[in-house]
């Protein structure tokens, strides 16, 4: 072994009762500190090191675990066994055990918060926790991000359950059974590439508390609306953690607005340099139907949907190294929405308005299993295989008064999707690691529409009575195999990869009369790519907190539509400067060139009907589309005193893009897709959080600046130059008094501003709200949460009461929801751009009063 170049120590992790220690953290370093290689410990506290040979006869081993004291220890290679016993950490004065309880903890690239610190009890779900804890952020659509990044995964216990589909998880899981939240920055799924440390990812963990394994756990709610009979509330959540086997089953029927299938990730491309890759390619739907839900508001206030929701997930070990990931669910809501809307188009001389009452109703199942099998030979291999099966539906029926024309268009489209990724990762050596990846996917689109519209028929020189048919059905079918090598050198990292790909699309339109075809508006197209990508990444590493990389992608690529062929290259640099982990922060500088090409939509020639009043029609293919991105980003999180900073600053200039010329009637809108110059935008972005405490008070401070200039042609021969100005300023602050009573409070302030043809407009709206914590007794919780909406000249006032009784010692508890105590019953919107006018008249959830019984096990 003393004339190989790679050396292996291995070893047992124990505690003082001489039981193994799982997934502790063991690193090797050398003279200098730098880790030379590092691992975790298995299930039986063992733990095995693969690293290069030094010239150093002693080198040092770091251990750390959750709730041990770290230990640092000089080893000799002398000797290729080291066993260590690690203590458990916790120091005692007066009793009161003070280590084990910290709040907030920092080991590594690990952040450690209890969650009961930071909650007041009126948490219902995971992600209710999860918007109170320090540095973490959850976005108005779930979507989480940690330390300034969006969250790769959303593990418990260590696992990954619901792959891209965390928000089933966050939104559902019971947040009673939280009992800390970890950070993991640098986090790398694939044990493999760990080795490398290479990866910028962010996941969070979520640790359940004591008791909860080897048991069932979960909940039942049941609820019933007291005034409106017409709400109900019913869900289950069920959970098994074992050593073998971890299981979730999540289950959720109401009409309170929420919709289920908004919680479903679409098709996911990842595309990384140092870690798997991803790629999930989606057919597109050509009709379109407007919900015309109010944006500004929160669902449960807004919006009128029975949502049900099934899902199971699990994880189990079938071999000692092989193990299986299984996720099935089905998500279905029935939408109805009604509304008025009258829209104005002043352009030039020539004005053009018109009004639409609507009675919508929607029907849409999103349904999908996935299975996923993980197989570790040994240290050096790891194999993966992602198998996803999707079958969704979407059924809309659309009633409209049209000025004071009767219309009715109905959409129904069906969608079947199955996507398959093989991920085979193998360590040639202690710095090389090669990855193999292989992916092939189909998604197939059926969508059959149904008008029947005087004015269409009109238009087309058909009899009134006659409906129109437009049947379009979209295949995609793509192959592609990927090879990746990985090298580390002592200060730099390089990646070089090549990619081919195959992928053809075929989008065939059909249009009828009484079953008779309209050839003037059938048409077929055909998009072939055939690509050769292939990646050259340098990382140089001038210190362990400044490197730049310089990103090299050449592209050449077969584009064959309707038999024209193009021979395409593509040349896409990118380079990124970082300084990280100092004691002021975190800096990146960024710049990148991506060219892309067109859509299939964008190249067919024939006029597809988009809407009962919309034709469109795509181009010829010119040259690639191409925009370039400069940023700056700035962040510095501080999460033990509640602190950070984020900033950024973002340039893109769009040289070339696919652009829309509109041509606006009274009854009809012409539009023709054209390449033209793009447009220009500056983004800016500035957030402060921080923790006053003598005050007890959290406070976070955000501000967001755009300026986009953008061509548009609306009934004019050439591309108009417009301007656009948006400006938002929110406030958010959290009490955390030792007292009776806390606050939820924060405003925003939003500014639209347009400038076309020297016509400037202005949209402004405002947002406050205040939400009252009172615990009345240990048992007794109320909760007041009021908002205020200035929107324009229109004022909107909700109010929402919240009663919960959590019995001690009781597995019952009993809460009860009245909402919209005010009663507002109608939302008017107003919208003004570049050259409409937009006004509308939404109904809005009336009041009613719900009350729910949980019981949990």
């Amino acid at each position: 072994m003393s004339f190989s170049q790679e050396l292996t120590i291995k070893g047992t992790i124990t505690d003082m009762q001489n039981r193994s220690i799982q997934s502790a953290s063991v690193s090797l370093l050398d003279e200098n500190d730098d880790i030379l290689g590092y691992n975790f410990t298995d299930e039986n506290g063992n733990y095995v090191i693969t690293f290069v040979k030094t010239t150093t006869s002693f080198l040092k081993i770091e251990i750390s675990c959750l709730g041990y004291q770290k230990i640092s220890k000089s080893v000799s290679l002398s000797a290729f066994i080291h066993n260590f016993m690690l203590e458990e950490k916790a120091e005692t004065l007066d009793e009161v055990v003070v280590e084990a309880n910290k709040k907030i903890r920092i080991e590594q690239d690990t952040t450690y918060i209890k969650v009961a610190s930071f909650g007041n009890k009126t948490e219902q779900t995971v992600e209710d926790i999860l918007k109170k804890l320090p540095g973490i952020e959850v976005l108005k659509d779930g979507t989480i991000k940690a330390h300034g990044k969006y969250i790769d995964k959303l593990l418990v216990e260590g696992d990954d359950m619901f792959d891209k589909n965390y928000k089933l998880l966050s939104k559902n899981l019971d947040s009673k059974v939280l009992d800390e939240v970890q950070i993991i920055d640098n986090f790398e799924d694939n044990p493999v590439l760990k080795k490398l440390n290479n990866s910028d990812k962010v996941a969070i963990n979520l640790k359940l508390k004591k008791g909860l394994k080897n048991v069932w756990f979960g909940n039942v709610t049941v609820g019933s609306g007291i005034i409106s009979e017409n709400r109900w509330k019913e869900s289950l959540n069920l959970g098994l953690i074992k050593k073998k086997i971890k299981l979730f089953y999540l289950c959720d029927y109401n009409n309170l607005g929420e919709k289920a299938t908004d919680l479903i990730s679409s098709n996911i491309i990842d595309k990384t340099t140092f870690s798997d890759d991803r790629f999930e390619y989606k057919a597109k739907t050509i009709y379109n139907v407007p919900n015309n839900e109010v944006q500004f508001f929160s669902k449960t206030q807004s919006v009128f949907n029975n949502a049900f929701l099934n899902s199971l997930s699990l994880t189990t070990k079938l071999k000692k190294n092989t193990s299986l990931k299984a996720i099935t669910y089905i998500a279905e809501d029935k939408q109805s929405q009604n509304s008025f809307s009258q829209t104005k188009y002043n352009l030039e001389n020539n004005i053009i308005v018109f009004t639409e009452n609507n009675l919508y109703t929607n029907k849409k199942i999103v349904a999908s299993t996935e299975l996923e099998l993980k197989h570790v030979p040994n240290e050096k291999n790891y194999i993966t295989n992602l198998f996803i099966f999707k079958n969704n539906t979407d059924k809309i029926r659309n009633n409209l008064l049209f000025n004071t024309n009767q219309i009715n268009q109905h959409s129904t489209i069906d969608n079947y999707t199955f996507y398959n990724h093989f991920n085979y990762t193998f360590q040639l050596s202690e710095n090389k690691i090669l990855n193999s990846y292989s992916y092939f996917g189909n998604d197939k689109i059926n969508e059959k529409i149904t008008i029947k519209s005087p004015l269409l028929n009109d238009f087309m020189g058909i009899n009134d009575n006659e409906i129109i048919k437009q049947n379009t059905n979209n295949k995609l079918l793509f192959a592609g195999l990927k090879l990746k090598l990985i090298t580390k050198f002592k200060k730099a990292d390089v990646t070089n990869s090549i990619q081919i790909e195959y992928n053809k699309e075929k989008l065939n339109n059909v249009f009828l009369s009484e079953n008779q075809s309209i050839a003037m508006y059938d048409g077929t197209i055909e998009l072939k790519k055939f690509n050769i990508f292939q990646d050259n990444t340098f990382r140089y590493n001038f210190t362990k907190k400044i490197d730049i990389t310089a990103q090299l992608n050449i592209q050449k690529t077969e584009f064959n539509n309707n038999e024209n062929e193009n021979s395409i290259f593509i040349i896409n640099p990118a380079v990124y400067i970082n300084i990280k982990k100092t004691g002021f922060g975190n800096f990146s500088l960024t710049f990148s060139e991506n060219s892309t090409l067109p859509e299939i939509n964008q190249l067919n020639k024939k006029n597809q009907l988009t809407d009962y009043r919309s034709f469109s029609k795509g181009t010829d293919y010119k040259k690639p589309l191409k925009n370039q991105t400069t940023s700056f980003n700035y962040y510095y999180y501080n999460d033990e005193k509640r602190f950070s900073i984020n900033t950024s600053l973002l340039y893109i200039n769009s040289k070339s893009i696919i652009n829309t010329s509109s041509n606006l009637t009274e009854n009809f809108n012409f539009n023709s897709h054209i390449q033209t110059n793009g447009s220009k935008s500056y983004n800016y972005n500035f957030s402060f959080v921080n923790y006053i405490r003598k005050l007890k008070l959290s406070s976070k401070i955000e501000t967001t600046n755009t300026w986009v200039s953008s061509p548009i042609n609306v009934n004019t021969t050439e591309f108009l130059n417009s301007k656009n100005y948006i400006n938002v300023i929110k406030y958010l602050g959290t009490t955390y008094f030792n007292s009776f009573i806390n606050f939820d409070f924060g405003f925003s302030y939003n500014y639209f501003q347009t400038n076309f043809q020297n016509i400037k407009t202005r949209n402004i709206t405002k947002e406050a709200f205040l939400n009252i914590i009172c615990k009345i007794s240990k048992t007794l919780l109320v909760e007041s949460n009021n908002s205020i909406y200035f929107l324009n000249n229109q004022k909107y006032t909700f109010a929402n009461v919240i009663i919960s009784h959590t019995p001690e010692k009781n597995k019952f508890s009993y809460r009860l929801l009245i909402n919209n105590l005010i009663n507002e019953n109608e939302y008017t919107q107003v919208l003004i751009d570049n050259y409409s006018y937009y006004q509308s008249n939404i109904q809005l959830v009336p009041k009613y009063v719900l009350g729910t019984i949980k019981y949990r096990f």
